[in-house]
């Protein structure tokens, strides 16, 4: 028997569900992980870069909590490049993944060590000959120690740089045709992504964005600020779940506990769909008031 009876309206409520559903998650991908039995660099690829991903998703966590959302949507992009790559790699068809492990580990690593070393020269020692500053950029120039000679023109580095940026591997899964059914909902990701870079480059829309709900009145301000912090826990727990399936699937195996998974999920969703409901009906008149706006300046437009 179910509890239909609607959740309490609580951030804090959501956050908790949040923690234990990554929790939930995070265990059956370390299952998945152990019992494995390949061990080549596919797997330790996938299991470097969820314990990358869960160190950004930690501090996603912390932020949020602490009322620090800017700063979480920030670090959250980095979760977002961590998760996409996992999924990438582990929806990509077999006999493909050891030549994307080897662009990963090895040609994307050639092309940002060539990079570094131009961006080194840049750099002016202020004092005397010894200084540290002059052993640690000149040890990024040293072709001895990093690898430095280009391994490919500049038109197939470019291919190769393109093809593991956010946008192409966005656009590589929502194209792809899994069990489930094409994952176009993917595409989604890419306009928080991009607000992201908005707040990471400090430009005018960023400063627009905060400025905006600085002078929302209340309670209306609060309302946004609460479902910007439920749509940050949503990403983290789905993201992590879209991961954890992915991998399965790459491994071929089965979680050990399918209903406590399902069960974190919807917990989360009973906990975080209220606010994003309070958000939506708190915005139908601004938007309304909008779109009265656009028609009122078509109609001027159309008589001059």
């Amino acid at each position: 028997m179910t509890d239909d009876k609607p959740p309490t309206i609580s951030l804090l409520k959501l956050q908790d569900a949040t923690l234990a559903a990554i929790t939930a998650i995070r265990d059956e991908i370390q299952h998945l992980l152990d019992v494995n039995e390949r061990r080549d660099e596919f797997a330790q690829t996938i299991a470097s870069l969820v314990y990358y991903m869960s160190g950004r998703s930690q501090a996603v966590t912390m932020l949020t909590s602490w009322s620090m959302p800017w700063d979480a949507e920030i670090v959250l992009r980095s979760f977002y490049e961590a998760s996409a790559k996992i999924v990438f790699l582990a929806l990509s068809p077999a006999d493909h993944r050891e030549e994307l492990v080897e662009e990963f580990w090895v040609e994307l690593d050639s092309i940002h060590a060539i990079r570094r070393a131009r961006k080194a020269e840049f750099v002016q020692p202020k004092s005397e000959s010894g200084n540290i500053s002059d052993e640690v950029f000149g040890a990024l120039r040293d072709p001895n120690l990093q690898d430095l000679a280009p391994r490919h023109n500049k038109a197939r580095r470019k291919e190769i740089e393109q093809r593991w940026s956010f946008a192409e591997i966005v656009e590589a899964l929502a194209e792809m045709d899994v069990p489930q059914g094409r994952l176009e909902h993917i595409r989604s990701l890419l306009h928080m992504y991009g607000m992201a870079s908005h707040l990471i480059h400090a430009d005018k829309s960023a400063l627009d964005l905060m400025t905006d709900r600085l002078h929302r009145p209340e309670p209306e301000r609060s309302i946004v600020a609460a479902a910007q912090a439920g749509r940050i826990f949503s990403d983290l727990v789905y993201l992590w779940f879209f991961c954890a399936d992915a991998i399965r699937r790459a491994f071929g195996l089965s979680f050990k506990n399918p209903s406590g998974i399902a069960g974190a999920l919807d917990l989360v969703d009973r906990h975080g769909r209220p606010f994003a409901d309070m958000f939506t009906e708190s915005q139908k008149d601004f938007y309304q008031r909008l779109h009265h706006k656009a028609d009122a300046n078509g109609d001027t437009n159309q008589r001059e």
